[in-house]
């Protein structure tokens, strides 16, 4: 069965009783204000995370489906909306009036995408209802629905608002939660991908200095996150590249920090002999986020100073990398 019938070719279309009415009928405008007032609120819906408002919003649908079968068949007694789906949209808004404050103003749209939807919807739902009355001089409509469509423009209001004072809300707790992690190193994950990415930095900058080094990443406990070596690189590079990483995450320094303090008469003199995995040469570095270690990197292949140079750039370049 094809979906166009043609039988509207001629600017007549059949309404639900089966009479056939020019397109600009009143009723047929009607009707598709309620048709586009239940897609778009269809679309809000989508866009809702709350189970418990979306089931409003589907049960409100459901009765603008109501409406537009009355309008469309003229029967009132055979589809009608009730004074109980009056009663229970008005304490939908009571509910949301308790919850927040309405200031006696004009209320500018959009201070977040959900509220700023729900006011579109809301205007639609003013025209259907002036569409409604419209067509109730002709052609009587039932009281409760006339009632229930103006209800709606309300409610749509105070959930608007709502969602304003909550969406808000949300976003201060997820921002102070998202500092607190940052502050504690957690929330910033070392990932593979990210690993990934931050070694292809390092083995540009090595290109240009025309060298071929081997790359590790450990996490903020010490553990390989991944690893990498350049054509040309040998073998003995990339154990090394991972002790150096290990050993700055370990010891939350960098190597050629540690190895000024590992020289005779210094503090940490023969540490590395307590740890086969501790490197007391430079090519090591801690990678941190806002002050705080979420890991190490470690370079081997060039001299001791060029090891340093990109094992510091790969540090400093984590949050170009996460950003």
């Amino acid at each position: 069965m094809s979906i166009y019938s043609k039988t509207g070719d001629d600017g007549y279309t059949s309404l639900l009783n089966g009479e056939r009415v020019p397109k600009d009928d009143l009723r047929i405008e009607t009707l598709g204000n309620l048709d586009e007032l239940t897609s778009y609120l269809g679309f809000v819906k989508a866009q809702i995370k709350d189970d418990a408002i979306k089931k409003e919003i589907e049960n409100i649908q459901i009765k603008i489906k109501t409406i537009l079968s009355e309008i469309a068949d003229g029967k009132s007694d055979k589809w009608h909306i009730s004074e109980n789906d009056v009663f229970d949209i008005e304490r939908l808004i009571d509910a949301y009036q308790r919850m927040i404050k309405i200031k006696n103003s004009f209320v500018i749209p959009g201070k977040n995408e959900i509220s700023a939807l729900l006011d579109v919807a809301r205007t639609i739902t003013r025209r259907t209802e002036r569409s409604l009355i419209s067509v109730d001089k002709k052609y009587p409509v039932n009281i409760n629905s006339k009632m229930y469509i103006n209800r709606l423009s309300d409610y749509l209001f105070v959930l608007a608002r709502h969602m304003e004072i909550r969406m808000e809300i949300e976003e201060k707790v997820t921002d102070i939660i998202k500092k607190h992690y940052r502050k504690n190193g957690i929330g910033i994950k070392l990932n593979l991908s990210v690993a990934k990415k931050l070694m292809e930095k390092v083995e540009k900058k090595a290109e240009s200095m025309d060298l071929s080094v081997a790359i590790a990443i450990v996490d903020m406990h010490g553990n390989l996150i991944a690893a990498h070596f350049m054509d040309g690189t040998l073998l003995e590079s990339m154990n090394l590249a991972i002790n150096k990483a290990y050993t700055s995450v370990a010891l939350k320094m960098a190597t050629h920090e540690l190895s000024k303090l590992t020289q005779p008469s210094q503090p940490l003199y023969g540490i590395n002999t307590t740890d086969s995995r501790i490197v007391v040469f430079g090519g090591g570095c801690p990678i941190k986020y806002q002050g705080e270690i979420v890991g190490g990197i470690g370079v081997s292949g060039g001299t001791v100073e060029q090891d340093v140079e990109l094992s510091i750039y790969g540090a400093d370049v984590f949050e170009e990398v996460i950003s």
